[in-house]
């Protein structure tokens, strides 16, 4: 599968999103991505070894500074 694909399949998920030369990473649910793999966030946490550090709402980040893009386990209310 070609990785335009893939990430636009987790269109409507939370990602985990880890940028070059970042010690933080990225939570939010991905809205939207394009052709360049360009991403918009929303709802999004920053975190830092492993802990909230703040919330910063809505987000978009440049294709070329995202190293790794992991979708998150959907949470199930008991």
């Amino acid at each position: 599968m070609f990785p335009s694909k893939r990430v636009q399949s987790l269109v409507g998920r939370r990602v985990h999103v880890e940028m070059k030369g970042e010690k933080s990473v990225l939570e939010g649910v991905l809205t939207s991505a394009d052709e360049y793999l360009n991403l918009h966030l929303s709802k999004v946490n920053e975190l830092e070894d492993g802990e909230r550090k703040r919330q910063l709402g809505s987000v978009v980040v440049r294709g070329n500074n995202v190293v790794l893009l992991t979708p998150l386990e959907e949470r199930t209310q008991e």
